[in-house]
């Protein structure tokens, strides 16, 4: 049952990415060319925004994300989380390869070869935190737990490389850019720089409504063959009628904001407000998202420093399995 939750959330987790993705796209709706900056309609200024941003080749960034679950009482999500937020902090900093990656598959090794990062996260439930960390260069991976760090062994790393690459909207057969309800755009300053300060509302039904086509598509399916133990359980959620039809009927609302520099046309502020509820009567649950990402330091020299001492990483997923059996007993 535990990973039947588990991958409930991680299913709606990319629900909110997928609004995010969708309402920051340039649309091609009506309601996106509402409104005009500097001439420049939302769909336009947007679409220069991806362009520029499909040639940074690197950037840090910090992230902050609240989650907050509510309940009548007696549903068993709102249980199992007390009532607590969580809340995420990410910051680091990443680089990569500046525009598309090919799909063979040693065009995606030297994708991974190239890519550099080192980012940290902290999760927080209350009084109790948890201290993450992800550092990558020249082809080597390693991930800290709780200040220790674990090196992550070549097998790990190269299966991502022989997987199914990652569908696109096309081959889901969806269209985000038909997302957002409605869009505006406004001129603003953003520590001391002008910006286009776009905001999207999700139309969600559409929203839900191509997210339930994408889940239950062969592409998809393909994608979860690909991903092991993780997809088999995402793969038996889709067949799960109940589930999908909750999913389908659970965005009460979402809404995306972008602040892009008018000069560069580059990302460095968004934010994801979103509010979903599920179950009725005594089990309804109810799940707000709120997200908000800064950039900074475009096409900067990243140089990662591989931790010292850093154990195996067997070391860590027998410590995490012996973790989620003592915690997930009974659940």
């Amino acid at each position: 049952m535990r990973k039947l939750f588990l991958s409930t959330v991680a299913v709606v987790l990319a629900t909110i990415a997928l609004v995010a993705a969708g309402c920051g796209s340039a649309g091609t709706g009506a309601a996106s060319t509402a409104t005009i900056a500097d001439g420049m309609t939302v769909a336009q200024i947007m679409a220069r925004s991806q362009q520029a941003m499909g040639k940074v080749s690197s950037a840090s960034f910090t992230a902050d994300a609240t989650f907050k679950v509510s309940s009548n009482g007696s549903s068993a999500t709102g249980l199992m989380l007390g009532g607590q937020p969580i809340a995420l902090h990410l910051a680091g900093k990443v680089a990569g390869h500046a525009g598309k990656v090919g799909t063979s598959t040693a065009a995606r090794a030297a994708a991974a070869k190239a890519a550099r990062a080192d980012i940290a996260v902290t999760i927080k439930t209350g009084a109790q935190a948890v201290d993450l960390g992800f550092k990558t260069t020249g082809g080597r991976t390693w991930v800290g737990f709780q200040g220790a760090w674990y090196a992550v062994p070549r097998s790990k790393r190269s299966a991502g490389a022989n997987a199914t690459p990652v569908p696109s909207a096309t081959s889901l057969g969806i269209d985000p850019g038909t997302w957002a309800a409605s869009s505006t755009v406004a001129t603003e300053q953003l520590d001391g720089a002008k910006v286009y300060h776009v905001v999207a509302k999700a139309d969600t039904a559409r929203v839900m409504s191509d997210f339930i086509k994408a889940l239950t598509g062969p592409a998809a399916s393909r994608a979860a063959g690909s991903a092991g133990g993780a997809g088999a359980e995402l793969n038996l959620l889709t067949h799960d009628s109940a589930l999908l039809k909750s999913l389908q009927k659970s965005l009460a609302s979402a809404s995306v904001e972008e602040w892009i520099d008018a000069t560069s046309f580059r990302l460095v502020k968004g934010a994801v407000t979103a509010r979903l509820h599920f179950g009725s009567g005594q089990s309804a649950t109810g799940l707000g998202v709120q997200a908000t990402v800064t950039l900074s330091g475009f096409d900067q020299p990243v140089t990662v420093v591989p931790p010292l001492h850093a154990k195996p990483f067997k070391q860590l997923t027998n410590g995490l399995s012996s973790l989620g059996a003592a915690s997930g007993a009974g659940l």
